[in-house]
């Protein structure tokens, strides 16, 4: 017999052959309700058995619910993370403990718990955003995490930073808005710290730069003017050429001519770098550089190379420090400053946009100055000599928007070479 049937007794197989019906019957109901009653035995066990496993589970279970929520509080506590609820169909509004700590309610009562409370700790300056925001949430919007500013009784400021969840009926409307309050004073006060920190160090490395800067520029100014005063009586042609070029680069970026050159960087790069244009000027013997009359071809191709010089002056300086705008314009202004518009120029012989913007500049207020100021082998041109002499050379000397800008501010380019004397 397998395990787990049920044997009949002795007695209900040995029945003997003569009982009727009824009695065959009364037997069998009285063996069917033993079974029963065995099967209905093992049952109960088995269920007995399979509760005491799920109790022992749930206790369990409990056991370390409580310990998550004893520990849920704790770090709420000590996080100063307070949490809370608001229906919005009876717009009643409850609050943690924690929360209550948080707002530095003294004394709570149960209508403590109010939205007019909570309105009455926000700062002024942040009370219309935080109207806003509950006149949305009443809407069911839900609206992104905040952070604003609280005022306690004593008139202490704290931060909080505020966190909301939704929640929506089957028919989709706004039903409740949960969500959690923490007070986030120190880390608010450490970040304005750092801030007030940085903001006083980048201060500090902009003065630094800028010390350092104006000390190179200072001297490089100094070695340029040397090499100026060659042929330079006065030896203001760098600082009227330096101004020059910033009035016309100005005006160029006022129209947005050339945008994808011209901007503030490039108007202060020009400026700076435009005392370099005859750095290579070094180089020139004093018999060609200063000879009063009319140079010879021969002298005139030496004196040509000063482009070069310069040229190759700076870009042995670029090699030291890759990519700086203000060497790289000072390098196409050494080489470029003599090349004209229709190609006619030195040393490369260079047309129209193939010359650098800076340089077509620069080769504007050179000649300018140049035709203005004296020289060992001519006097200086007035203004208006000057200028017609610049408009003759559109499309031929000079980029012709460059003349066209030139003359549309030809004053104040005269007064920066008549404030110079």
């Amino acid at each position: 017999m397998k395990s787990g049937q049920i044997k009949a007794p002795r007695w209900a197989t040995d029945l003997p052959a003569a009982w009727s019906d009824e009695h065959i019957k009364i037997v069998f109901d009285h063996f069917a309700d033993q079974i029963d009653n065995q099967i209905q035995n093992q049952l109960v066990s088995q269920l007995a058995v399979r509760y005491a496993e799920v109790s022992q589970q749930l206790e369990i279970k409990n056991r370390q619910l409580l310990r998550s929520d004893a520990s849920r509080r704790e770090a709420q506590v000590i996080a100063l993370l307070g949490n809370w609820e608001l229906n919005l169909r009876t717009k009643k509004l409850w609050w943690s403990d924690t929360m209550q700590e948080v707002l530095e309610i003294e004394n709570p009562t149960d209508t403590d718990a109010d939205l007019q409370v909570y309105f009455r700790r926000v700062h002024p300056d942040d009370l219309a955003r935080n109207i806003q925001i509950a006149e949305d949430v009443f809407k069911g919007i839900a609206p992104a995490e905040s952070q604003h500013r609280m005022v306690m009784d004593n008139g202490r400021i704290k931060w909080v930073h505020i966190r909301y969840v939704m929640s929506y009926d089957a028919k989709g409307k706004p039903l409740l808005v949960r969500g959690t309050i923490q007070d986030i004073t120190a880390a608010k006060e450490a970040e304005e710290k750092l801030r007030i920190y940085n903001d006083h160090l980048e201060e500090l490395v902009r003065q630094k730069v800028a010390e350092i800067s104006a000390s190179q520029m200072a001297t490089l100014y100094a070695l340029v003017k040397l090499a100026e005063s060659r042929d330079d009586e006065t030896g203001e042609h760098i600082g009227r050429t330096s101004e020059y070029c910033r009035l016309a680069a100005t005006k160029l970026w006022q129209r947005e001519a050339h945008p994808e050159k011209i901007n503030a960087s490039f108007i202060e790069n020009i400026t700076k770098a435009s005392p370099l244009h005859d750095i290579g000027k070094v180089g020139i013997p004093d018999r060609i550089l200063l000879k009063p009359g009319k140079l010879t071809p021969e002298e005139f191709e030496i004196m040509k190379t000063h482009t070069l010089i310069g040229y190759e002056t700076l870009a042995g300086v670029e090699k030291e420090y890759k990519m700086n705008a203000f060497i790289r314009t000072g390098m196409e202004i050494a080489l470029c400053h003599h090349e004209k518009w229709d190609g006619s120029g030195y040393p490369n012989g260079l047309k129209g946009k193939e010359i650098p913007i800076a340089a077509r500049i620069m080769a504007l207020a050179d000649v300018y100055d140049a035709l203005r100021s004296r020289r060992v082998y001519k006097e200086g041109f007035s203004h208006e000599k000057s200028a017609a002499i610049i408009e003759q050379g559109s499309g031929s000397h000079f980029d012709p928007l460059l003349v066209e800008i030139f003359l549309e501010n030809q004053q104040e380019f005269r007064r920066i070479f008549d404030n110079s004397l």
